[in-house]
């Protein structure tokens, strides 16, 4: 309705038209007349009044058809309709109310009660329209509201789910990486898992892991990490070695948007990453000193400041740093730092290497055996007395990595049938013992040490390694192949071109799929 309310009035006598005029000039409306039905439908029609005046006998088209019609219209279907007639009679009146009117006025018309009728209904029609503009955007409001809670629920839904699925994962590593992952019953073994069920419950110390490569300490940094409280929270592992030193500041305490050239967006570091959890700091001993100076502030104090910020952030994190070093050298070299050493070293472990514990040999090769040979496809694959006699008598400079490498090799290498000697690809032969698997026989022919390994051959068992394992990278291509970094990477670049391999990452984190 517009501030100057628009009434239509419709009499076929001129002089009750004049009357009404008259009366209403003065009080602020607007007014249009008509002399007939069909004229007052066009104009109805064409100016959408907000309150029709209407007389009741009319010749033509009454005003009960006029009041019909004009409920029938889209414009005027709510439009207030007064009938005038000097019929006073009450069928006169229900007639009317019928036909779709809201008030009656008897002739001869009285100001007063002329405007009072008109000013109500005015009021009411206004006050509907306001109520329906408001309905209108109170149901709005509720569409934007329920929108706005099914987003919410979604989103409720899927914190759920992803924190079902984080719980999930949680117990999966807690499994994979519990201390039942450790393979032997050797006395040395006994002695570390009690040391490793101590570290679990004191879950705030530092923890230094010493030990050859191979031995497995990232294992048992994660064991430490999955069997304590903090398990819930993130296990974070860095090495060390493979962090450029002009972008060591930035990956371990992260940066703020503009703090140096190409630092288009705030970035968490290592620390915040695993705030609450765990830091695997991996080949701590090739720490450049620099870095160690700020690793050293934030383990005495726990604040983290990102490069360009100026507001530091507390964090809770245990580090747990490995090495294979002989960090006592270090210092001694002052290439590493004595009391990051002494921050680092809460509590220290020392891994055997495998030939210190060759009793637990047997049982490593029947767990290899088992989860290699599951993974290939190649269960039930036996190993022969004489294989297993030199396995248990290698030195093993890499330690339980190599010994793996060697079974892995070996299913590959044996189709699915028994292990034997000839199948076991050593860096360096075991002394006294026999290629062949029959010590009573004499060797044939085809039991000598194997020519070296064509070309097909080496590419065949790269496919099925990646097939198998899902990828390959150039380090296990050199100990499955048993040939250097570059013929690896020949081989490897050379099923890339031929698409039969799909490279992954970029240099030394190079990786390949199956195509």
């Amino acid at each position: 309705m517009s501030a100057t309310p628009l009434v239509l009035l419709v009499d076929d006598k001129p002089d009750n038209l004049d009357v009404l005029v008259n009366y209403l000039s003065d009080y602020g409306l607007e007014l249009m007349v008509a002399t007939d039905g069909e004229q007052g439908l066009e104009l109805a029609l064409e100016h959408t009044p907000d309150l029709v005046l209407l007389d009741v006998m009319m010749p033509g088209m009454d005003g009960y058809q006029v009041c019909r019609r004009l409920r029938q219209m889209q414009q005027t279907s709510d439009c207030p309709i007064i009938f005038m007639s000097a019929l006073n009679d009450t069928d006169s009146k229900v007639k009317g109310f019928e036909a779709g009117a809201v008030d009656f006025i008897s002739k001869p018309f009285q100001r007063q009660e002329v405007f009072a009728r008109i000013q109500a209904h005015l009021t009411i029609h206004r006050q509907r329209q306001e109520l329906r503009l408001k309905n209108l955007q109170l149901e709005q409001l509720n569409l934007e509201l329920q929108e706005q809670m099914d987003k919410r629920q979604r989103a409720e839904n899927e914190l759920q789910l992803a924190d079902e699925r984080l719980s999930t994962l949680t117990r999966q590593e807690a499994e994979h990486w519990g201390i039942d992952a450790f393979i032997g019953r050797s006395p040395v073994i006994t002695r570390l898992l009690e040391e490793v069920r101590s570290l679990q419950q004191a879950p705030d110390t530092n923890v230094l892991v010493l030990g050859e490569s191979g031995t497995g300490k990232e294992l048992i940094s994660r064991a430490i990490h999955y069997g304590s409280r903090r398990k819930e929270k993130p296990f974070v592992a860095v090495n060390c070695s493979a962090i450029p030193a002009e972008l060591a500041d930035a990956e371990f305490f992260g940066h703020v948007r503009g703090a140096f050239t190409g630092a288009s967006g705030d970035r968490s570091g290592y620390f915040v990453q695993a705030d609450g959890g765990t830091l695997f700091l991996d080949e701590i001993g090739d720490m450049p000193l620099a870095l160690q100076t700020k690793l050293l502030r934030v383990l005495e104090d726990g604040l983290v400041t990102p490069i360009g910020g100026r507001k530091g952030r507390l964090v809770n994190v245990r580090v747990v740093a490995a090495t294979n070093a002989n960090l006592r050298n270090k210092i001694r070299d002052q290439t590493f730092r004595q009391d990051l050493f002494f921050r680092l070293a809460g509590y220290q472990i020392q891994l055997p290497p495998l030939r210190e514990r060759l009793t637990d040999i047997p049982l490593l090769v029947e767990h290899f055996l088992t989860l290699l040979g599951q993974q290939m496809g190649r269960e039930r694959v036996t190993l022969s007395r004489e294989a297993m006699l030199a396995l248990r008598q290698y030195h093993y400079p890499g330690n339980v990595r190599e010994l793996k490498n060697l079974i892995e090799y070996a299913l590959i290498a044996s189709r699915g049938q028994a292990i034997g000697v000839r199948h076991l690809h050593f860096l360096e032969p075991p002394s006294g013992v026999m290629q062949s698997d029959h010590p009573a026989a004499v060797a044939p022919a085809e039991e000598s040490p194997p020519p070296a390994i064509s070309t097909e051959n080496q590419e065949q068992m790269l496919m099925e390694y990646a097939r198998t394992q899902g990828k390959v990278n150039n380090n296990r291509a050199q100990a499955l192949l048993k040939v250097d970094h570059g013929r690896a990477s020949y081989l490897l670049k050379k099923l890339h071109k031929e698409g039969k391999l799909i490279k992954q990452g970029q240099r030394r984190w190079a990786f390949y799929m199956p195509s």
